[in-house]
């Protein structure tokens, strides 16, 4: 047997193992199944057109000169036709063919219907090939506007792979960037060796590679229990969501699962939820059900009735208000559900998601929940502006702001606090606020706080802005920071990169972040204070920590929140409060700052408090870098006037 029959002939049986357990195993038909099944099928048909070709040369010599002539045909055309669905299915990962522009679609679909046409009219023109009468096989000179168009595929598939490799894998990078140079590589030896006919087996190959790997379609169902899995609802809910076809999503929590089922083996709670899943699937034969996380499952219908889905939410509810055998014990589990009218009342998956997200995290007393319980303005802004954190974040597209902090001692300004945003197309600017809360959210925190304290180390560095008078530079410390295995090293690093003394560093942590503390965090904070980093306690007076964290943690810097500065214009008592808790931080050697000032009666009155410094409109509001410098000028100027002035 020649290396010809033995590639042809493993190529058909391993296409066909493909083709008979992906359809045995596949739950969830969508496009991106689809345009694999297509591809092994097209691959199939070109193995077998190969392999025919061999058998009668070698077992039917007399095989007419049209035979060949056919076989080969359908080679070509399953061979080339495989390329675009390829790139086809790479692009799937990240968008669907609804989602494409026209432009897009134009630029994927033209190149490869040119080169099927050349093609199809090979039997008139002979420009791929040909054979002469004693079967002797001949390329034509068209034969390069097929290797043209697979490296045009071949460069719209890295350009996929590069323009979007946040939205695939490590792992799935590396497997899709094997297939390709597995591809391109044996496209190069059957083209110099056009005996070598190695190119159909190098892609059955990639297609086993690509069923294990990547369409596996063991993930789509849940490890644990007989159901589909999360992965398997995601790709149907976008699937489902851009077909637009109407469905209706029924979520159901089991908020005190881990807390009611502490009394039973780990082997009980597992036979305890596959009986929840039991009993779900009963009640729902038509349609899908899903365990997306331990305590929680998704029941998907497809166009149903109003009165079928209100008649399953009822006995739902029913059926959590009695107790569930579990061997020899009873455990009674809350049951919260949320039913959503899809794509009626959420027009994207990532509003859905956002609305579940939502719920989950939720408490309410509500035992079933709908769209209209949800502001879905607020959180479609929500899941738009993780979107766009994600995009500032890899492109680094921020803007460094620096508010004024004025001394009211020196009576001029001696520090500031950073702050950051970012332009967004749609949104406009969004700022720290947003920035930090959806940072945690999507866990960029470590990735920001560290970009921001890198450039404000740039920042001081550029402009020397110890030499100015600067006594230090705020930054908000995330809390996930001080958890963080290193971080004082990452940070010392940073700082001496930049020839910065880490006492012009003060990192901001809020009482909110305080009453939360563990006891790592707070031995964290202890360390990188020895180590002359300064803290200071925001937010103080908000109502989420007690005084005592003012002496068990390292904090310089007393900064009272704004809310108690407005208090303390109208309210006697706030005032009294105010200044007997800016005497006791000067007392324990604190600095005391107070923000909020943004009138002169206000600044009148914390003048004659036990008050260090302050912030606010009154003195200057948020400012870009160069204009902080000037800033910086005019103060050290009249510093220089009245210098003058005195001496005279």
């Amino acid at each position: 047997m020649t290396y010809e029959a033995a590639f042809a002939i493993s190529s058909v049986l391993l296409s066909a193992l493909i083709i008979y357990y992906f359809i045995r195993l596949n739950r969830v038909y969508n496009f991106q199944s689809g345009l694999f099944l297509a591809l092994v099928i097209d691959n199939l048909l070109t193995s077998v057109a190969q392999a025919g070709s061999w058998m009668h040369r070698y077992f039917v010599p007399s095989t007419p000169v049209w035979v060949y002539d056919l076989l080969s045909y359908i080679y070509f055309i399953t061979h080339l036709s495989m390329v675009a669905i390829l790139f086809l299915y790479l692009l799937s990962t990240i968008k669907l063919w609804r989602e494409i522009s026209p432009v897009i679609r134009a630029a994927i679909i033209v190149p490869i219907t040119i080169c099927m046409i050349v093609i199809l009219s090979n039997p008139l023109t002979h420009a791929i090939y040909y054979y002469t009468d004693d079967t002797i096989y001949h390329r034509g000179e068209g034969i390069f506007t097929t290797y043209i168009t697979f490296a045009y595929y071949f460069a719209l598939m890295i350009f996929v792979l590069i323009r979007y490799r946040k939205s695939f894998s490590a792992k799935r990078r590396g497997i899709v960037l094997l297939i390709l140079m597995m591809g391109l590589g044996s496209v190069l030896i059957q083209f110099y060796l056009t005996e070598i006919k190695v190119e159909v087996v190098t892609i059955t190959v990639c297609g086993f590679i690509t069923f294990l790997f990547i369409q596996n379609p063991t993930v789509q169902m849940d490890a644990e229990l007989n159901v589909y899995s999360r992965q398997a609802f995601l790709e149907r809910l976008k699937y489902n969501m851009l077909s637009r076809k109407r469905f209706d999503i029924i979520e159901l929590v089991l908020p005190d699962f881990r807390e009611q089922t502490q009394v039973i083996t780990g082997e009980q709670k597992t036979a305890l939820l596959q009986k929840i899943a039991d009993y779900l699937s009963a009640e729902m034969p038509n349609g899908y059900l899903y365990h997306t996380e331990q305590t929680i499952f998704v029941l998907e219908l497809i166009r149903p009735e109003a009165k079928e889905v209100g008649s399953i939410l009822r006995k739902i509810r029913a059926r959590f208000e009695e107790p569930w055998e579990c061997g020899e014990k009873q455990v009674r589990l809350d049951g919260r559900l949320l039913r959503l009218i899809l794509p009626t009342e959420a027009s994207d998956s990532s509003l859905v998601l956002g609305v579940m997200n939502r719920f989950e995290a939720g408490s309410s007393e509500n035992r079933v929940m709908t769209a209209a319980d949800f502001n879905l303005k607020e959180i479609e802004r929500n899941q738009k502006i993780t979107g766009a954190l994600a995009r500032a974040m890899e492109k680094k597209n921020f803007e460094m702001r620096y508010t004024p902090i004025y001394s009211l001692g020196l009576e001029r300004i001696v520090a500031a606090e950073v702050s950051v945003r970012f332009l967004d197309e749609e949104l406009g600017y969004v700022y720290d606020d947003e920035i930090y809360n959806y940072a945690e959210r999507s866990g960029h925190a470590l990735q920001l706080g560290e970009m921001i304290f890198e450039k404000s180390c740039e920042f001081i560095e550029k402009q020397d802005l110890k030499s100015q008078g600067l006594s230090f530079l705020g930054l908000r410390l995330h809390p996930a920071m001080c958890l963080q295995y290193g971080l004082m090293e990452r940070l010392k690093e940073i700082a001496q990169a930049h020839h910065v003394d880490q006492r012009m560093l003060c990192l901001l942590i809020s009482e909110y972040t305080v009453s939360k503390a563990s006891k790592a965090f707070k031995e964290n904070l202890t360390k990188m204070a020895m180590e002359g980093l300064r803290f200071c306690l925001e937010d103080y007076g908000s109502g989420f920590t007690s005084i005592t964290s003012i002496y068990e943690l390292p904090f310089s810097v007393l900064k009272v929140n704004k809310s108690v500065m407005q208090a303390t214009m109208s309210n006697e008592k706030a005032r009294i409060t105010m200044d007997s808790t800016l005497m006791m931080a000067r007392d324990l050697s604190m600095m005391t700052m107070v923000e909020g000032i943004d009138e002169e009666n206000q600044f009148t009155l914390i003048s004659d408090m036990a008050c260090d410094l302050a912030k606010g409109k009154y003195f200057f509001d948020q400012v870009d870098e160069d204009e902080f410098v000037r800033v910086l000028h005019m103060a050290a100027e009249k510093d220089r006037k009245e210098g003058d002035d005195n001496a005279v």
